[in-house]
C-alpha cells in the first residue's frame, strides 16, 4: 500500500481559479512526466472524474466566484494518481479599509 500524500492550493480569487491551479499541477506533476501511455491515460481518466467532481459540488454550493483553496489526498501508485479525497475551503474576500495616499 503506498502512502497517501496532500497537495493544497494557494488561495485563489475564485474556484474555478483553485481548480485550474489544480489541473495545472496535476498535469505538471503526473501528465507530462512519464513516457507511458496507458500510465497517463489511467492517471487522466481519475483526473477527470476528480475535477467533474470539484465543478459539479462548487457549482451546487454556488461558491464558484468566492476565494477558494483546494486540498487533494492522494497516492502514487506505480506512478498513475488514485485521488482520494479532495476539500474545497471557501473564504470571502472584502475590503477592511481604504487608505488615501497623496503624493506631492
Amino acid at each position: 500500500m503506498s502512502e497517501v500524500k496532500m497537495w493544497r492550493s494557494k488561495i485563489a480569487p475564485t474556484c474555478r481559479g483553485a481548480i485550474f491551479r489544480a489541473k495545472r499541477w496535476f498535469y505538471a506533476s503526473f501528465y507530462s512526466r512519464t513516457g507511458d501511455e496507458v500510465k497517463k491515460e489511467k492517471s487522466r481518466e481519475n483526473w477527470v472524474k476528480l475535477a467533474r467532481a470539484l465543478v459539479e459540488r462548487s457549482n451546487e454550493e454556488q461558491v464558484s466566484d468566492k476565494a477558494a483553496r483546494i486540498t487533494i489526498r492522494y497516492t502514487e501508485e506505480d506512478g498513475v494518481f488514485n485521488p482520494i479525497r479532495a476539500e474545497i475551503e471557501v473564504y470571502e474576500l472584502k475590503l477592511l479599509k481604504r487608505i488615501d495616499v497623496s503624493v506631492s
